[in-house]
């Protein structure tokens, strides 16, 4: 692209003001593009703060082109996906504009280095971490450390990325399961019995009927006691 003094000696003392013109109305543009984009960025940063330093945005569209106003309020559809080709909105008082992003991130994920069968247990042997682009993986790819040991709810290649939907925790209370529960409050605390109504494992709720035919709701803790609060 030429240099704007090119220009200007190209068109000529009678063009120059019109160059000029031109040409500012180009640099305001461009100015406004990157003020935008910088909110945008801003925007996805403050919500995904985590991966505040490996995220970045392309703004693709935005129609009409130009909100009126220099500071958006910038909104999300309600149950948006996180990343990946997103349409948010831009309200400047009354006037709405539409823009359609690009969301990239890279993160710390997880695939399975060995055959993992329907049923057995995913291990620390079975799993290994990677890191890459997060907003090309599958939905509900796990990308925090997982809580192993997991049960596989269906059979695991070597090499898939793991995601949540795959895996529960075993069970530490069954159902049919006569087990102790506790009933804990402010100054007091009683211990009674109960049979399980359901599975449950650590961190789960579970639902418990006690001996007096009463059901209740407890939560299993990580010493795999039923704590009712």
């Amino acid at each position: 692209m030429p240099s704007i003094s090119t220009l200007l000696i190209f068109y000529g003392k009678s063009h120059v003001k019109h160059c000029w013109i031109a040409l500012s109305g180009l640099l305001t543009v461009n100015a406004y593009a990157d003020t935008l984009s910088t909110q945008v960025l801003t925007f996805f940063k403050q919500r995904e703060p985590e991966y505040a330093q490996t995220l970045s945005v392309n703004v693709l569209k935005v129609s009409p082109p130009q909100p009126p106003c220099s500071q958006p309020l910038l909104r999300l559809p309600a149950q948006s996906r996180r990343w990946g080709i997103l349409t948010l909105s831009a309200h400047c008082g009354q006037h709405v504009s539409v823009l359609r992003v690009e969301v990239k991130v890279c993160g710390q994920y997880y695939r399975s280095r060995t055959l993992v069968k329907q049923g057995e247990l995913l291990t620390a042997h079975n799993v290994r971490p990677e890191f890459g682009r997060i907003d090309k993986l599958p939905a509900q790819a796990w990308l925090t450390p997982l809580p192993l040991p997991l049960v596989a709810l269906r059979t695991i290649s070597a090499g898939d990325i793991l995601t949540e939907h795959q895996f529960r925790q075993p069970w530490v209370i069954k159902k049919g399961q006569y087990i102790p529960i506790t009933l804990a409050g402010r100054g007091f605390q009683i211990t009674t019995r109960g049979t399980a109504l359901q599975n449950a494992g650590v961190n789960q709720s579970i639902r418990v009927r006690l001996d007096n035919g009463q059901p209740v709701t407890a939560t299993v803790n990580a010493n795999h006691e039923v704590i009712m609060k």
